[in-house]
């Protein structure tokens, strides 16, 4: 699916098992009183010490739950605004879209303003999406174990119940935090902030926002660069097992055609099915710990997301058959990084309900990878009902057709955002391309090469890009082994 950040570079950003108790939900405010409108408000003391070569300014916006209901309900999000390092600005400046749902940004918005290498002559804006992060509200579910993959537990679709019920029991309008809403949301922001002409990216599940506001509001928007593409018209549960066992195995075959990889772990992909089909009949405990299958199907989903995960995958693959958990100790505890409310209330409106939990039975009997994640995804309509988001718009869920430029990125090992999706939506783009890059992961502009395309492509807002630097940019999968 998406994964729960998006973070720009992977030089500086990597892109939170809980246990399933009930801790009680955060008792956070869920609207504001601030006007409606942009409020500048004094940044972090610290943003000061790490961004030196752009000028941050911090900021909340305030907008209406509903638009349009008159009931008053204010809610806000943080905005950070990173001024232009060059001398000679341009006018149009960059909105970075997060990736999720759920996820967030502004926590890392000065490493990603230090970091940044393709917008240096223009402002960057970044905010958290509604009902995540730092937003008010920021409909967060305290420590449900939920992944990419789906819920991990039936007590974890309890908690997940629960939360929805916390929230709305708050006045929560739960109908309205998903994509449509946020692309209005950015509407609003660039008029308080007096922009005309801009440029949007997004990461991951921020693709999809991207293309809502493409659909709905392309005002004023000059370009468009998309990495890791999660179009309209993708399919969230059904395909997902197949796409997770397809990912893992071809890196484990990367490593069979690798001699030093070969070595090390001498026919890891069968030994790991023998092993996985024994956790999906009954789960295994270690040290006072219990681990299942359901769990292993969603680790596996979150190492292929990241550069090192994906490297270092047959490592912890042999790792686990050998009895050493950490890795899969440490996924269980990050698995609280979501903001699990915004999560379900937008793909629970514009996603699963126009996909059908039957669909998961065509699942390959005979793969224990496939069979593990479809037991994760099932979960997810199981948690929808309690969220009552209703269903969007029927164009929520088709293929987007525009003529604004666009820069479309893909990774040939992508479960969550797989490239053959960017092929067919860039079809129906006509001024957009679609580059894949080999040996590459999940949200790929942590590369060289992706830099100083999406900076060429800035500049000129063509997308015929200069690509000479792909072939060389990573031409054998690096395996890491310690």
């Amino acid at each position: 699916m998406r994964i729960r950040h998006g973070f720009w570079f992977s030089a500086i950003l990597a892109l939170t098992a809980g246990c399933a108790s009930a801790a009680p939900f955060p008792d956070t405010p869920v609207t504001t009183p601030l006007s409606l409108g942009y409020h500048a408000k004094a940044c972090p003391a610290a943003y000061k010490t790490i961004v030196t070569t752009r000028t941050i300014e911090c900021g909340d916006m305030v907008v209406e739950e509903t638009r349009g209901s008159g009931n008053g309900r204010r809610i806000s999000f943080p905005v950070v605004i990173a001024r232009a390092a060059a001398p000679d600005k341009k006018p149009d400046p960059l909105i970075y879209l997060h990736g999720g749902p759920g996820g967030d940004i502004v926590a890392a918005a000065p490493y990603i303003a230090k970091g940044d290498k393709t917008a240096l002559d223009r402002d960057l804006i970044l905010f958290d999406h509604r009902g995540t992060g730092q937003s008010t509200p920021s409909l967060d579910c305290g420590e449900a174990p939920l992944s990419d993959a789906g819920v991990t537990s039936a007590a974890g679709v309890e908690v997940l119940k629960a939360c929805a019920l916390h929230w709305r029991a708050n006045g929560v309008d739960m109908s309205q935090y998903h994509s449509a809403v946020i692309a209005q949301d950015i509407r609003d922001l660039r008029q308080a902030l007096h922009i005309t002409t801009y440029n949007l990216f997004g990461g991951s599940y921020g693709t999809r926002v991207a293309m809502a506001v493409m659909q709905h509001d392309p005002e004023g928007l000059r370009s468009v660069i998309l990495s890791s593409t999660w179009p309209p018209e993708g399919n969230a549960t059904a395909p997902l097992p197949a796409l997770v066992s397809r990912e893992v195995r071809q890196v484990l075959a990367y490593c069979r055609a690798d001699a030093t990889c070969r070595q090390r772990f001498p026919d890891l992909e069968a030994r790991f099915d023998a092993r996985l089909k024994q956790w999906l009949d009954a789960p295994v405990t270690h040290n006072g710990q219990t681990y299942t299958a359901d769990e292993v199907g969603a680790f596996l989903l979150d190492e292929l997301y990241s550069d090192h995960g994906a490297r270092s995958l047959p490592l912890t693959m042999d790792r686990l058959l050998k009895g050493d958990f950490a890795a899969l100790d440490a996924f269980k505890k990050v698995q609280a990084g979501y903001t699990e409310g915004q999560f379900f209330t937008t793909l629970c409106r514009e996603e699963f309900a126009f996909e059908d939990p039957v669909a998961l039975e065509a699942t390959d009997r005979n793969d224990p990878i496939a069979l593990s994640v479809a037991r994760d995804a099932r979960r997810f309509f199981e948690v929808c009902p309690a969220f009552a988001t209703g269903r969007a718009e029927a164009v929520e869920n088709q293929p987007l057709t525009s003529d604004i430029p666009t820069l479309m990125l893909s990774a040939d090992i992508d479960a969550g955002c797989p490239a053959e999706l960017s092929d067919e939506a860039v079809k129906r783009l006509s001024h957009g391309r679609n580059y894949t890059f080999v040996n590459r992961m999940h949200t790929i502009q942590g590369s060289a090469c992706a830099q100083k395309m999406m900076a060429q492509f800035l500049q000129t807002a063509d997308p015929d890009v200069d690509t000479a630097c792909m072939k060389d940019d990573r031409p054998k999968f690096p395996f890491i082994y310690e």
